[in-house]
């Protein structure tokens, strides 16, 4: 199979040094590697983390997007190999655990190391419509949309300027999803947790458990307090179940 181009490019958050398990971060839609340098103090000393930029932004900023989740999932396969990225988990949230979802696909489809485990949050199953919970795409909807996720300050919301900047990608993103066809395959032979927010009504619980018939391995479902941003709304939580993820990751890898 000829390997698609690469896009996108890996950012170091934090090393956890050698033994430390290493975790790759999928940012959600309109998001950037940079907004996990903000998880960066909590994580610090345990594991390794790693961010995808995804292109039109960050240091990824005039790559043109891939025109679809196929094609930026197969993309970034081919620049984390090229990078020597391998990690033990992957996670992802809102968009990013489809693109997760997607990139772990492409890596077995060019017959690469995959993570032992997946941590997605934040996003129905593949098989569900896809454009279940998506606005639609003008200017006053979008900002409404992001109004109602709770994950945008109201400084940001009310500054034209950034809001001038931070629309196109958001807009490219939603696009990526509103227009993926979901592909019946094999289910992927790694272990998946899946988690919600129990305010969140763009993601019900059983959008969550259809992720179940994706994966061969273990999987398990968390609820946690709150809506849409549930990851940020109580990241030490969020980050404890990520690092003990990984950890059991790194020691089955290492039986």
């Amino acid at each position: 199979m000829q390997s698609e181009p690469g896009c996108g490019s890996v950012v170091r958050i934090c090393d956890g040094g050698p033994r430390a398990p290493s975790v790759l971060a999928v940012p959600y839609a309109g998001g950037s590697a940079q907004s996990f340098f903000a998880w960066k103090p909590l994580l610090e000393g345990r594991i390794s983390l790693w961010a995808l930029e995804l292109p039109g932004r960050g240091r990824c900023f005039g790559q043109p997007l891939p025109p679809s989740l196929v094609a930026l999932a197969q993309g970034l396969a081919h620049t984390l190999h090229a990078q020597g990225v391998q990690p033990d988990l992957v996670f992802g949230h809102s968009l990013g655990a489809l693109i997760s979802f997607e990139l772990l696909r492409a890596l077995r489809a060019h017959g690469r190391a995959q993570p032992a485990t997946a941590l997605l949050t934040g996003r129905i199953a593949p098989s569900r419509p896809s454009a279940f919970g998506l606005p639609r795409f003008s200017r006053g909807d979008l900002i409404d949309y992001l109004r109602d996720l709770g994950g945008t300050p109201d400084s940001v919301l009310h500054n034209d300027a950034v809001i001038d900047m931070m629309l196109p990608v958001l807009q490219g993103d939603l696009e990526l999803i509103a227009s993926h066809t979901h592909r019946p395959a094999a289910p992927l032979d790694i272990d998946v947790t899946v988690a919600g927010g129990f305010d969140d009504g763009r993601v019900p619980m059983e959008g969550l458990l259809a992720w179940q018939p994706e994966f061969s391995g273990e999987f398990s479902l968390h609820m946690f307090p709150g809506g849409h941003f549930f990851v940020e709304e109580d990241r030490p939580a969020i980050v404890e179940l990520l690092c003990t993820l990984a950890g059991r990751a790194r020691r089955s890898e290492a039986a």
